[in-house]
């Protein structure tokens, strides 16, 4: 072991144990190598997914939702990447290291990376990147978790022109200098905000950036014809070697139900689908389906109905705690999902560092239930306003949930009117104008870092903050749980964060996600983790020719490697 590389893993277990560095001897070159060019794999061909709503931008900086995710993550690289375990890889930086407190973090960029309209990357890149992320001007959704970055602070309150802590040594060398330690900033250097984009793209008259990305991943951007499809091809100079498909299209469904995508796979014209709830048994049982490959993984997810704790009725903890207890997730999880989720208590689901196995939520109880709603001035609901219940999703299963929370109030004496919004960005912004009083929402991860899931949603200055949730000690503990601490300290900050949170009930944690999807049988090196399908490198994908004729496939998961 190099002793560069011993000092980086030392420092690395001390600042999140939970994490694993990759050796430096993974460089660029044999990294694309070991991936790209192993014997009997095939080159050509599209590859076809839903996209369930129009992005709201592909401008890695701004974006806050699984569509432009999913997309953005195969035009984009940042400086690291993760495998299928969850481990920081290298990506445009080739390796780094750490000073011994924690506070210095210096990269060695690759060299010979480029934008996709030609120039090499630099660390000015970097450091440009980075800093738009802390323009006040234009608060974005990661700002918060770059704040530690030394002269952050000044840059933001307009007292400098540049982040001090953000520095380009030279043309292959960037630095981050922090005020204190993070135990996530590897972790956070993974987010797909955190991606490198070219300043003179960007700074385009006419704004265009968000709908005509320019970056160095291993596929570039074509077109994007809104409510219709965005289409991408192979990166010919990608730095790990051109990948395998020649072209992606994203097809564009909005308000599509999965029975309908899992009808369009079985014609041939998708690669994957999702497995509908319903339809789980059938795919199960019947020999015509075993010809597919079949991934099944549960994801670092949270499905919630939230309440806007800005608004009357729902400023009353009472009120929320009652609805809670009205709810039977149980039979739910049994007759709507067919079993094939999770149940959720709190916030962090399995796998997820930090997750409570023996956390206590809240069961079904219509008693208390309508013991805390008449404590709260509300008897048998009588004098209860009716409540709008929102959704961004029309599928049979969301269609399902949803009247089964109707029933379930109504039986407390509550009236609930379902909505739907006619699209993503709709929703999006009745979501930030904090219109919605009680809404159905899905949040995955996008780190495997507690905080990743914690603060975006019950910080009081969470970006998907849209409880408008506020409790000092919460706030006080995830900023804590930040720092450079032990990491059975962290986790211990973390499931008292969930108790708090299960207290104050500013929402019904309702189920954690588990992928089940199948794939053509043609369909080769789909590589899943805990992160989901948004996250799937699209690079390492090949099409076998002449098996979807000829295979009878099988029923198991997709691994790594495949």
């Amino acid at each position: 072991m190099s002793k560069l590389f011993h000092m980086v893993l030392l420092v690395a277990l001390a600042v999140c144990p939970s994490m694993l560095i990759h050796s430096p001897s993974g460089s660029a070159e044999t990294l694309g190598k070991l991936k790209l060019e192993m014997p009997g794999m095939q080159s050509g061909g599209t590859f076809r997914r839903l996209l369930g709503n129009n992005p709201s931008t592909l401008d890695p900086a701004f974006v806050t939702d699984a569509y432009g995710s999913a997309v953005g993550r195969q035009i984009f690289d940042g400086l690291v990447q993760f495998d299928a375990h969850l481990k920081p890889l290298p990506a445009i930086a080739e390796f780094w290291e750490a000073s011994p407190d924690g506070r210095i973090w210096t990269f060695t960029l690759r060299r010979g990376v480029t934008f996709h309209h030609g120039r090499e990357v630099t660390a000015h890149d970097v450091v440009y990147s980075f800093t738009r992320l802390l323009d006040p001007q234009k608060p974005l959704p990661v700002t918060e978790l770059f704040r530690r970055i030394q002269g952050a602070k000044e840059f933001m309150q307009g007292k400098t022109h540049y982040v001090e802590g953000l520095k380009a040594v030279d043309r292959y060398t960037f630095q981050i200098v922090l005020e204190e330690p993070s135990a996530s900033l590897l972790a956070v250097l993974g987010l797909y905000n955190t991606t490198v984009v070219p300043r003179e793209e960007v700074e385009k008259p006419g704004d265009r950036f968000g709908h005509a990305p320019v970056g160095t991943g291993p596929f570039k951007f074509v077109r994007w014809e809104p409510n219709q499809e965005i289409v991408l091809e192979a990166n010919d100079q990608y730095y790990e070697g051109r990948p395998f498909l020649d072209t992606v299209v994203f097809k564009i469904r909005v308000g599509s139900k999965l029975e309908e995508t899992f009808a369009e796979f079985l014609k041939g014209n998708l690669e994957e689908t999702p497995i509908p709830s319903g339809m789980a048994d059938e795919v199960d049982g019947d020999p015509q389906y075993r010809k597919y490959q079949r991934v099944r993984k549960p994801l670092l997810s949270l499905l919630y109905t939230g309440f806007n704790t800005a608004l009357k009725p729902f400023d009353d903890r009472r009120v929320r705690q009652a609805f809670n207890y009205a709810v039977n997730k149980e039979a739910i999880w049994r007759e709507i999902n067919r079993r094939n989720h999770l149940v959720a208590i709190g916030a962090l689901p399995p796998g997820m560092p930090g997750h409570d196995p023996d956390l206590q939520g809240y069961s079904y109880d219509p008693a208390k239930a309508k013991r805390l709603l008449a404590e709260a001035g509300y008897p048998d609901g009588v004098g209860f306003p009716v409540v709008q219940l929102w959704s961004g999703s029309k599928s049979n299963i969301a269609v399902a949930e949803l009247a089964a929370y109707q029933q379930y109030l109504a039986e407390l004496g509550v009236q609930v009117d379902i909505h739907f919004a006619p699209d993503w960005p709709a929703y999006k912004t009745m979501l930030k104008q904090g219109q919605l009083p009680m809404f159905r929402l899905e949040w995955i991860a996008d780190i495997p870092d507690p905080d990743n899931m914690l603060s975006p949603l019950l910080h009081s200055t969470g970006s998907s903050n849209h409880m408008f949730y506020r409790n000092p000690l919460v706030d006080q503990l995830l900023e804590q749980a930040r720092g450079k601490l032990p990491y059975a300290q962290r986790i211990a900050l973390y499931r008292e964060v969930e108790r708090l949170v299960l207290d104050d009930a500013p929402w019904i944690a309702q189920r954690h996600y588990v992928l089940n999807s199948l794939y053509q049988p043609y369909v080769q090196g789909v590589e899943v983790s805990l992160l989901g399908e948004r996250v799937i490198p699209l690079k390492k994908i090949w099409l076998k020719k002449g098996l979807a004729e000829d295979s009878t496939g099988g029923m198991t998961d997709v691994r790594p490697g495949q």
